[in-house]
């Protein structure tokens, strides 16, 4: 009997949910079952395209489609009738027995899971689940539409166990599986090349920010005040930002301002940071939000040492000497302690344990695990 994998996902943006699912999908081909995957996408997210354009095949099919996510999603999604009676025709001719949504968040895809049939096998792949009064917004009406969002799925897929306790708290009722982000960097670049590529002195100490610039989630306010706040003290570090977003024209104004007291630099995104990560001294993630952030597993797995924020999935995965609170934190001092002898051995210990505890293999057994409706996943 034909068993189809209908997937959805409806962001233009590529990031590293969209990055971590390219890694389950072999396995989700080879061995998930299905006689047929069916894949639809917006046309505008060109990245996702070529990364599939590799699985291509009789029995794969990754094609865009012009329906896509828009602002206040959440309120908005029950009035989206071309996309619904779209989401509606495709589970009519496909019949699918399972359906994965790639969800950055609840808000992607509350189209599909609206307008679904409701006796279908409905699975939520989503990397964080905070409320709203944990972004700095109002929980009323937010976390209320996004309540019965939350109740749709049959099953949720997690990458980590701290958002299992996101998604119980949003209203999710049913099972969860956490299938832990995996990454696999190349070996760490020689740091004396990767320094002398940046134009960066071997004795400087550098700190690193790498990532999308979004001033909020990742608290990148709450870093140029601190730098600020610490400047006198600063000398011989030279902070490195790399990444592209809406954040990039108050980074500049912070280099500008303290241009001379300290030395700020900023580079645009590359899809290879992995020289960034061998040039740095540490890692610098003030977030007040994430899921499990890739680079946080790549900088871990190189044994860079991080200083982040007191958040959940921090918590999940870094010693207390290794999170702060960037509000108030003497920041000299913190990074100093950071890259002490003990702290920073005490770091790396804790990331190899931390990540011996995850496997790709075994992730991705998960995930697929995950999609079949009779299967329960311990």
């Amino acid at each position: 009997m034909s068993r189809t994998l209908l997937i959805l996902q409806d962001s233009p943006d590529f990031g590293g949910h969209e990055a971590m699912f390219l890694r389950f999908l072999p396995n989700l081909v080879e061995n998930g079952g299905y006689t047929r995957i069916v894949l639809r996408h917006p046309t505008a997210n060109a990245t996702l395209a070529e990364r599939l354009r590799p699985f291509h095949s009789d029995r794969f099919d990754a094609t865009p489609w012009r329906f896509a996510k828009r602002r206040a999603e959440p309120y908005l999604a029950g009035f989206r009738h071309r996309y619904a009676q779209g989401v509606r025709a495709l589970f009519a001719e496909l019949r699918p027995a399972a359906t994965l949504l790639l969800q950055g968040r609840v808000e992607n895809c509350a189209v599909p899971l609206l307008a679904a049939p409701r006796d279908s096998f409905l699975v939520s792949y989503v990397p964080m689940a905070h409320r709203m009064a944990e972004l700095g917004r109002r929980a009323v009406p937010g976390d209320w539409v996004r309540q019965r969002l939350y109740r749709r799925p049959d099953r949720f897929i997690v990458p980590g166990p701290a958002v299992v306790a996101q998604v119980r708290a949003a209203g999710g009722r049913a099972p969860i599986v956490v299938a832990d982000n995996v990454v696999a960097p190349p070996p760490a670049p020689a740091r004396a090349q990767s320094r002398a590529a940046l134009g960066i002195a071997e004795t400087a100490r550098v700190a690193l920010f790498l990532g999308r610039l979004d001033v909020r989630q990742k608290g990148l306010d709450t870093l140029a005040t601190a730098i600020r706040r610490d400047v006198a003290r600063l000398a011989g570090w030279t902070f490195l930002f790399v990444g592209s977003g809406e954040g990039e024209a108050s980074l500049a104004r912070l280099r500008n301002d303290l241009a001379g007291q300290v030395d700020i630099r900023c580079s645009r995104w590359t899809d290879s940071p992995h020289a960034m990560l061998a040039a740095a001294d540490l890692l610098l993630m003030p977030s007040r939000w994430e899921g499990v952030p890739l680079v946080m597993l790549e900088a871990m797995t190189y044994g860079i040492p991080i200083l982040a924020s007191q958040i959940d999935v921090f918590e999940d995965y870094l010693p207390a000497a290794n999170r702060a609170d960037f509000a108030t934190v003497e920041l000299a001092g913190a990074m100093t302690q950071v890259l002490s002898p003990a702290v920073a051995d005490a770091y790396r210990a804790r990331a190899g344990a931390r990540l011996a505890q995850t496997d790709l293999q075994r992730s991705s057994a998960r995930f697929a695990d995950a999609l079949r409706p009779g299967r329960v996943v311990a």
